[in-house]
């Protein structure tokens, strides 16, 4: 083999060698990336802008969730992204009520909640239900999701007895995920976040 051979053989290692590398550096980039950066399976307080404005908007100060009549609002406690100290809602623990003034909205001050006009208007997220878990579904008297729900008639309805989700309607709000969890080992009832 001449010089030139042995110069291009090197010349071709190097570019396979530096591909491969950058390669590897963007596969962990974006891996790191994934860490840090939020999911968006969080369900924000009513009024809350689309996520990536509402972590630049956001600054943390917890005025939304101290003034919360539920006590529904809490920090997010996440292990590493940008959501940590954020405001969310866990239905299962604590349901958002939609409260008279929407508070929470009037107490954020950086914009990250905006004004909502009416209560039906919200949009956190929708109500989902897995009718193998639903004991209405599978022929038992329950309708304590429909009972409970503060858009009755609206965002929830019964069919034969059974709850059906109007997603149209539906603010997410997640009451009613919260009380079928009360009677129901499976909870039956899941809030989507509507992105």
């Amino acid at each position: 083999m001449d010089d030139t051979g042995k110069i291009l053989d090197r010349r071709q290692l190097f570019k396979d060698l530096f591909v491969f590398v950058g390669d590897k550096v963007a596969d962990y980039a974006s891996k790191r990336i994934d860490r840090v950066m939020p999911k968006g399976d969080y369900l924000r307080p009513p009024g809350a802008v689309e996520e990536t404005e509402f972590l630049s908007l956001c600054t943390r100060c917890d005025e939304c969730i101290k003034v919360c009549p539920a006590k529904a609002i809490k920090r997010y406690h996440g292990l590493m992204d940008m959501a940590i100290g954020t405001p969310v809602i866990v239905p299962k623990e604590n349901p958002c009520v939609l409260c008279n003034g929407l508070l929470c909205v009037t107490a954020c001050k950086e914009g990250a909640l905006k004004p909502v006009d009416q209560v039906d208007k919200v949009k956190m997220g929708i109500a989902r239900i897995n009718e193998s878990r639903c004991l209405a579904w599978g022929g038992q008297d329950c309708q304590l999701c429909y009972i409970k729900c503060p858009l009755q008639e609206d965002a929830i309805f019964l069919e034969d007895g059974k709850p059906v989700i109007n997603e149209d309607k539906c603010v997410g709000c997640g009451v009613c995920e919260y009380a079928c969890q009360t009677i129901n080992n499976t909870c039956a009832i899941k809030v989507a976040v509507k992105r």
